[in-house]
């Protein structure tokens, strides 16, 4: 079976997060990173990455994106297993990084325990 996961790159989803139909968008950077930034994506919805094989199994597949801090391991680990229990799921290209390296919007995390 073939691991590797498509990409989507930040104009792809910025453009689809306007849309009725847009993905879910799950946070996924480490710990550490997360707990260290001060923003998030528009939509977004954290999940750790050491949780995203449960997370998938506690629901119905649907599309959706994940982002890491630059858009490498993490991010394309996380969006493979999603694949794996049958969800349509792509990373983004560059990570929170490259979103907004391309001067899209952030929003600031809400405080989460």
């Amino acid at each position: 079976m073939d691991t590797a996961s498509p990409s989507i790159s930040p104009t792809e989803l910025s453009a689809r997060l306007a849309r009725n139909d847009a993905p879910l968008v799950l946070d996924v950077r480490r710990d550490v990173r997360y707990a260290e930034a001060d923003c998030v994506l528009p939509q977004a919805q954290r999940c750790d990455p050491n949780d995203v094989a449960s997370f998938a199994a506690s629901q119905a597949p649907r599309e959706a994106v994940v982002y890491c801090v630059h858009g490498l391991e993490v991010g394309e680990q996380a969006a493979a297993q999603l694949r794996a229990q049958g969800w349509d799921a792509r990373f983004l290209e560059g990570g929170i990084e490259g979103w907004r390296a391309a001067g899209l919007p952030t929003i600031p995390k809400r405080g989460e325990a």
